[in-house]
């Protein structure tokens, strides 16, 4: 049965064994499949999550100064991260202030009315 590969939009024969297969065989889709699978385990299972976070951290302790090394032969990365972080912290910044001003305005008591309501009377 011919399927369209969820990642490159090719059409495949589909293997009949897996009825649900989504993904052609070509290595950039695999890949693409197992990227989806390690993100969609790390979001539903703790105990995934626990072992990989364990993981990095040992690879981290037994190769030691790594990224420092990597940042100083790769100075375009370094700059493009630094920038991207600059952004990411303006972005959270402005987030902040506005939950500040939020908070700030229900601490004292102001209330901000868009539109005023005209009463008639006697």
């Amino acid at each position: 049965m011919e399927k369209t590969c969820t990642f490159c939009k090719r059409r495949f024969v589909a293997n009949v064994r897996l009825c649900s297969q989504q993904y052609c065989s070509r290595p950039e889709c695999q890949r693409a499949r197992k990227r989806k699978w390690q993100r969609e385990k790390l979001v539903r299972d703790s105990e995934y999550r626990d072992n990989q976070a364990a993981a990095q951290r040992d690879w981290c302790d037994r190769n030691k100064g790594y990224w420092k090394e990597y940042r100083r032969r790769n100075p375009a990365y370094t700059e493009r991260n630094r920038r991207q972080q600059r952004e990411r912290n303006r972005r959270k910044r402005a987030s902040s202030e506005i939950a500040k001003r939020d908070a700030l305005i229900v601490e004292i008591g102001v209330i901000s009315v868009g539109c005023t309501l005209e009463v008639e009377g006697p």
